[in-house]
């Protein structure tokens, strides 16, 4: 089962409903799907957290669940004078409001040319007049208790909500006090306010996302990303005994060596002269930062009435994965399945496959057979044919008189030279540095053999032409996904006559 998305897109448009109902036919029963039987593939991200998190457990920290969306109050407690400048890189919660909706006879009237015996406006009226006092929620609930309280179809709900009530399409989303938050920090101090009078040492971790208003994506910042945090409450504790824990859990992830340099610009909820940035040595890319620490200032902890001591450190996930799996870009580490990472033009190669090729071992040597046919007769002369496989009666022919039975681009090999595809005739000297240094995939006709034999397979007969190529798939080769996403701004220049006969009795 394959749908055809720009037909069922364009019928939706005519008619939603139609379209809906029975394109969901093709979903019901079962069908004869069988899993790969291979093991699951764990994405790098959650492989390394596993692997830090058993590490932070071994070293006796306490696993917790930060919550991500926090009152901007919180940042304005914990930064004090340098709050407005952390609130500019944070992103704001917001929500539509609930607008009164009326129905009026224009309203009715719509219902009623749809609905054709609806009369309940009655209940219509309570169920808007709920929506508004927010005793519905929104999203599919409303859209269910419209089906279910006014006995009407799923697709009439959805009329009246994007057809009678435009009211709610056009609403403005309406700012509120809370943020995502843009450091776990923001996250952590409402949490050590409610334990701190518990048995010391108080020793926590969470694994976060943290969201950042940043200008744009690249190569190394995202506009979300997860992130390690821990922290320390301890009266005994002080920023040496940071460095000695931060050098301790590296260690055990394998870098040899750890180097604290203290950060020029520190921000405002740590103590001066105890925020460091980490970095650790790896054998590729030697250097580089991997975390900060710092302890908690004891004027931001004043503002939530703790009392003791306060650790915090942040190991960057990402940075330690790009470090220890050499990955240049973190969007690559994030989202594989979407980055278009650059292809050697050896990986472009691979990505390019004959498409109809015989299964059966006789096709396969038919294949060969038409191969060789041609190319022995390339010079021949038409109006011309001659037998090349007795069992089936195959010929390779010529049927215009004066032509060569072999049009000038049949001998083309396939060629992938930096990122390129493109058509080289061997021999030629103009393609003297392609054919030295580039990627071969095949020649034309190896393609094109495989599409002849493949239809003889089949059963097919009588006269079977390629007359020019001017796309991979004229010649019967095709793209895969990733080498067809990354191609699109790259050329593919193969355009040639070819002009190639066989028939078959």
């Amino acid at each position: 089962m394959i749908f055809n998305p720009d037909e069922i897109k364009k019928k939706a448009k005519k008619d939603f409903e139609k379209t809906w109902l029975e394109t969901s036919k093709q979903m019901l029963g079962k069908g004869s799907f069988k899993s790969s039987g291979k093991k699951g593939k764990e994405h790098l991200l959650w492989e390394y957290s596993l692997r830090i998190r058993k590490i932070l457990l071994d070293l006796g920290f306490d696993e917790v669940i930060l919550n991500p969306v926090q009152p901007d109050e919180e940042i304005i407690k914990q930064y004090g004078p340098e709050a407005g400048a952390i609130l500019d890189r944070v992103y704001y919660t917001a929500s539509l409001p609930r607008p009164d909706i009326g129905l009026s006879d224009k309203k009715k009237e719509l219902i009623k040319k749809r609905i054709k015996k609806f009369n309940r406006f009655g209940e219509l009226q309570e169920v808007l007049k709920k929506y508004k006092r927010n005793e519905i929620e929104g999203g599919e609930d409303f859209t269910e208790i419209l089906v279910n309280e006014l006995g009407i179809k799923t697709s009439d709900a959805l009329y009246l909500i994007n057809s009678v009530f435009p009211e709610l399409l056009n609403l403005k989303p309406e700012p509120s006090n809370l943020s995502l938050i843009s450091h776990a920090t923001t996250s952590w101090f409402p949490v050590l306010s409610e334990m701190g009078k518990k048995e010391h040492p108080i020793m926590l971790f969470s694994l976060v996302w943290r969201f950042r208003k940043e200008q744009k994506e690249d190569k190394t910042h995202l506009r979300a990303h997860i992130n390690f945090s821990m922290v320390v409450l301890d009266e005994n504790f002080k920023i040496d005994n940071g460095k000695e824990l931060t050098e301790k859990l590296f260690k055990k992830l394998g870098f040899n060596e750890v180097r604290f340099e203290p950060k020029p610009n520190q921000p405002a909820y740590y103590a001066p002269g105890t925020n460091y940035e980490v970095f650790v040595k790896h054998p590729k890319t030697g250097w580089i930062e991997v975390s900060e620490i710092g302890m908690y200032s004891p004027v931001a902890l004043a503002n939530y009435k703790i009392k003791y001591p306060v650790f915090n450190s942040g190991p960057g996930l990402g940075r330690i994965v790009m470090a220890l799996e050499n990955i240049n870009d973190i969007r690559e580490l994030y989202y594989p399945y979407s980055y278009k990472k650059e292809l050697s033009d050896k990986e472009i190669a691979s990505g390019i496959k004959i498409n109809k090729k015989p299964k059966t071992q006789e096709g396969k040597n038919i294949s060969k057979i038409i191969l060789k046919g041609i190319i022995e007769n390339k010079d021949l002369i038409g109006e011309t044919r001659k037998k090349v496989y007795d069992k089936k009666k195959i010929y390779i022919s010529e049927p215009e008189e004066g032509k060569k039975l072999l049009g000038p681009g049949g001998l083309n090999e396939i060629y992938v030279y930096h990122g390129d595809i493109l058509a080289v005739k061997p021999g030629d000297k103009k393609f003297e540095e392609i054919l030295k240094n580039g990627i071969r995939v095949c020649s034309f006709l190896e393609a094109i053999s495989n599409l002849f034999a493949y239809k003889i397979e089949k059963g097919e007969k009588g006269r079977m032409t390629i007359k020019y190529a001017d796309t991979l798939p004229s010649i019967n080769l095709e793209l895969g996904k990733e080498t067809e996403n990354f191609l699109k701004n790259k050329k593919i220049e193969i355009k040639a006559p070819v002009f190639v006969d066989i028939e078959v009795e």
